[in-house]
């Protein structure tokens, strides 16, 4: 039994008493049932508000309304998150088929198919963006790439599936976001972000190298001096085109069509594919090569850059 599933869950009837918030009216009625709803602990918020952001998804509304109401349900989401129980040790063992999400993963992903779909509608509805505009997409981006770094921590950490479509949906995004950045006559003399400002490929390949770390050597997501270094070396990696690498040995590949993190080829690159080919830097791999007694977390030779 996950933490969540504990028997002091509220009944169905008492979770449709607190999810009756509308959309399509005077927001003040969604900030009270917010307050009221806080009242209520994170056993009674957790499950409210999962039935919140699927009936946000499927509800049709402007997506300044979207982005608007999103704002209102980021916090006490995060906070629920915050108070909700991590999966024991037992539940770390049992597998996803049998005991699904657990509930703040669930949140964690509304959020992010909330955000993503507010993105999309609202270059649709607005592709010529104002200056107000172009800080309400920053505020979708900046929240995307938060909330996919929440679920892959949260899985590394707590030994949990990832939700179907993380990584597929996270590749797709930076394909969209980078395209989009390319044909966007509104954005051609805008200046690339500087050290410390958010850059949504700078975010991308530090969900890349995460991702990789927690598949290869997850112990080294406790270290602080890794853990601080990753947004660095994200900035000194490059995504290169599979095309110009066909034939090298053991390369780190980011298949865009795929729902998994970067992986190691066991072979040569003989066929190109849709994606990338992930270089990081030295310092980086280093960490990861340097695994307990002395093992590889890449086999029993480590990856060095010959293999680039």
């Amino acid at each position: 039994m996950l933490s969540f599933d504990a028997q002091s869950i509220p009944s169905p009837l008492v979770i449709r008493e607190y999810t009756r918030p509308r959309f399509d009216t005077d927001l003040d009625a969604l900030k009270d049932w917010l307050a009221e709803l806080k009242t209520r602990g994170v056993r009674q918020a957790g499950p409210a508000l999962v039935l919140t952001l699927e009936n946000l998804r499927k509800t049709e509304l402007s997506s300044n309304r979207r982005l608007t109401i999103l704002s209102l349900l980021k916090v006490p989401v995060l906070k629920t998150c915050a108070g909700l129980p991590k999966p024991s040790a037992h539940d770390a063992t049992a597998t996803d088929a049998n005991h699904g999400l657990t509930m703040e993963q669930r949140l964690g992903r509304l959020m992010f198919v909330n955000l993503n779909r507010t993105l999309h509608q609202l270059d649709k509805e607005h592709p010529v963006p104002n200056a107000r505009q172009q800080q309400s997409r920053l505020w979708l981006t900046r929240n995307l790439f938060r909330f996919a770094g929440r679920q892959i921590r949260y899985a590394a950490l707590w030994k949990t599936t990832l939700p179907t479509g993380t990584w597929r949906d996270l590749h797709e995004l930076h394909l969209y976001l980078s395209s989009r950045r390319l044909n966007s006559f509104w954005d051609l003399d805008a200046q690339r972000p500087t050290i410390g400002e958010f850059d949504h490929e700078i975010e991308y390949r530090t969900l890349l190298l995460l991702g990789l770390a927690a598949k290869l050597k997850d112990s080294v997501l406790q270290n602080t001096y890794f853990m601080e270094g990753l947004p660095a070396w994200a900035a000194q990696t490059r995504l290169e085109d599979p095309h110009t690498k066909l034939g090298r040995l053991r390369l780190l590949v980011v298949e865009a069509s795929s729902d998994e993190a970067p992986r190691q080829l066991t072979g040569s690159l003989e066929i190109p594919f849709r994606g990338w080919v992930l270089q990081p830097p030295y310092p980086y791999l280093h960490e990861l090569e340097n695994g307990p007694f002395g093992m590889s977390a890449f086999g029993d030779q480590p990856l060095g850059l010959e293999a680039y």
